[in-house]
């Protein structure tokens, strides 16, 4: 067994371990655990992904499933996710969950699998790999149940909003951190008409800024603003429970605040 951050274990099937560079232990010296990394043969995507997983305190000796919350771009959010969940476990009475990471292998694959067609990516078959894959590995090897959490920032985000409109099924919870939502929903969609009244959004909004030219920061507050009044007019037809947000912070950063009250919202508890 080797360790960085996370220690790596065997995969049973078709899913195989990655090697870690090992760190020398000294003496009286323990590692700090948080998760497994996993190799995902996928066959929807013709390529391997990489799953993060962490489970909670007191998994080994539970006898019920438990919620999973996936989060996206999990190479560099999942560590942030893990931290601000494994507090709410003991600050707040946010329930046990399973988390679930799945890490991009390039910039490129990233545009590819969270943007959907109108953004020139391929998004449906990113919820195809979720839906008959990664769900079906999760829920057959943990101890997990099928209320599933959705979590996403920038374009991670806008696929968050896009499964929501698009298969609702598939999650009870979506955390949408800073989208650009310019073509998620057009003039002549119904999408938001549907029932929705068991599924929860927390979406929210930043100052853009850092990275961004103004005209562009400019433009996701606008578009975020026009899919805000949406909700509004839609939600006395879909039932949906919102929570529409905007976070003191540039675009970046915005993600450690929107997980953190995103979590809140969705698992319903105390959001102040």
């Amino acid at each position: 067994m080797t360790r960085l951050n996370f220690v790596l274990v065997g995969c049973l099937l078709f899913f195989s371990p990655k090697t870690l560079p090992a760190q020398t232990k000294k003496a009286h010296e323990n590692p700090i655990v948080i998760g497994q990394i996993v190799t995902l043969k996928s066959a929807v995507l013709k390529e391997q992904r990489q799953i993060y997983v962490s489970l909670p305190d007191g998994y080994d000796t539970l006898t019920s499933n438990l919620p999973v919350i996936y989060v996206l771009d999990a190479e560099y959010r999942f560590g942030i996710a893990q931290s601000i969940q494994s507090y709410f476990n003991v600050t707040t009475r946010i329930p046990r969950a399973i988390l679930i990471g799945i890490a991009n292998p390039t910039k490129e694959t990233r545009q590819r699998d969270y943007l959907p067609k109108a953004y020139g990516g391929e998004a449906d078959k990113f919820s195809k790999f979720l839906s008959e894959e990664v769900f079906e590995f999760v829920e057959q090897r943990y101890k997990a149940s099928k209320k599933r959490y959705l979590a996403g920032h920038s374009h991670g985000g806008v696929f968050v909003v896009y499964t929501l409109l698009n298969r609702p099924d598939l999650f009870e919870g979506y955390i949408a951190i800073d989208p650009s939502l310019k073509h998620i929903y057009g003039d002549g969609d119904t999408l938001l008409n549907r029932e929705l009244k068991d599924k929860r959004l927390y979406l929210a909004s930043s100052d853009v800024a850092y990275g961004y030219l103004e005209d562009v920061a400019a433009d996701m507050q606008a578009d975020f603003a026009v899919f805000k009044n949406r909700l509004y007019q839609t939600r006395e037809k879909n039932k949906l429970s919102f929570k529409i947000d905007h976070i003191d912070d540039d675009h970046g950063n915005s993600y450690i605040h929107g997980f953190s009250r995103g979590l809140r919202y969705v698992f319903n508890w105390r959001f102040e």
